[in-house]
């Protein structure tokens, strides 16, 4: 059997896990366990390790380990940084690269780590709707508002004209806060509170919506309008070719995205609709320091 990597995208709440060789063919499925996120650096060490026994196929070789992980994090050096999130902080100031490669008995240098919204951008470019296209803005929308520029297939490097720092998006200000604050589930929450007197996260604001309520339809399409107006300056400026939009709401996304559909029909931007946002990351994974 060919050579493979062993790719996880590490959340909060699961860390989701798949053997992936260097083409982005999947090698089995995509695994999925919980994040363990509270246990202490040496349990979660170990879950690592055991979640990258697991993943590897019987009779491959691992070529290198892939982690896409949540920030604050060095990643190039491979060292979190995350305390006072309620995840992880057992792991602050851990030297991931060493630890985990001295759990695998894999060399340092085959360890890397990436954020999880860059490895959906490589994984769109390299093996998705955006493969070929010059210039692509890419957003997940779930917790939070993740976001990556890419230009020629690669990240876009620091300082290109229209890219803010690092890439991120969620922290620029909108309204009365930031990206964050409503272009995610607690923001379309917090809107479905506003208007219709309860919190709805996506699925249940689609389910009204689908049985015909017009005030939970009207709801959906002022997320979008939000949306919209929140991706607007960025598109402005960057003047993408494609607009790739991921997250499990994108399930619900004929419920709620014309407004960002229209605007990017008159700016001549291409908008791509995710399936499989954990596919597309694990895959970009594989890409880290190649694009």
């Amino acid at each position: 059997m060919k050579d493979v990597f062993l790719c996880l995208d590490v959340g909060g709440t699961q860390i989701k896990g798949a053997a992936i060789g260097k083409d982005g063919e999947m090698c089995g499925n995509i695994l999925y366990f919980d994040s363990r996120a509270g246990e202490g650096k040496g349990a979660l060490l170990e879950h690592f390790a055991e979640i990258l026994r697991r993943i590897l196929p019987q009779g491959a070789e691992a070529a290198g380990i892939r982690m896409a992980f949540p920030g604050p994090f060095d990643y190039e050096r491979g060292i979190c940084l995350i305390r006072g999130l309620d995840k992880y902080e057992s792991l602050y100031g851990a030297d991931l690269r060493r630890e985990i490669s001295g759990c695998l008995g894999i060399g340092p240098q085959r360890v890397r780590f990436a954020n999880d919204a860059a490895a959906f951008a490589l994984g769109e470019m390299g093996f998705g709707q955006a493969r070929g296209a010059e210039r692509v803005l890419c957003a997940c929308i779930g917790t939070g508002c993740g976001s990556a520029f890419g230009v020629a297939g690669r990240l876009a490097a620091e300082g290109t004209p229209g890219v803010p720092e690092e890439g991120y998006i969620y922290n620029a200000p909108f309204l009365e806060g930031c990206v964050d604050d409503y272009i995610s589930r607690r923001g379309l929450m917090a809107l479905t509170r506003e208007r219709l007197g309860e919190a709805l996260d996506g699925k249940a604001l689609a389910g009204r919506a689908m049985e015909g309520d017009d005030a939970a339809g009207a709801c959906f399409l002022a997320f979008g309008d939000r949306i919209r107006a929140a991706l607007e300056p960025f598109l402005r400026a960057f003047r993408p070719d494609a607009l790739c939009l991921g997250g499990q709401i994108m399930g619900s996304a004929a419920l709620f995205l014309a407004p960002v559909e229209e605007f990017c029909m008159a700016a001549g931007i291409r908008v791509c609709i995710t399936e499989d946002t954990s596919l597309r990351t694990l895959q970009g994974l594989t890409r880290i320091y190649t694009a």
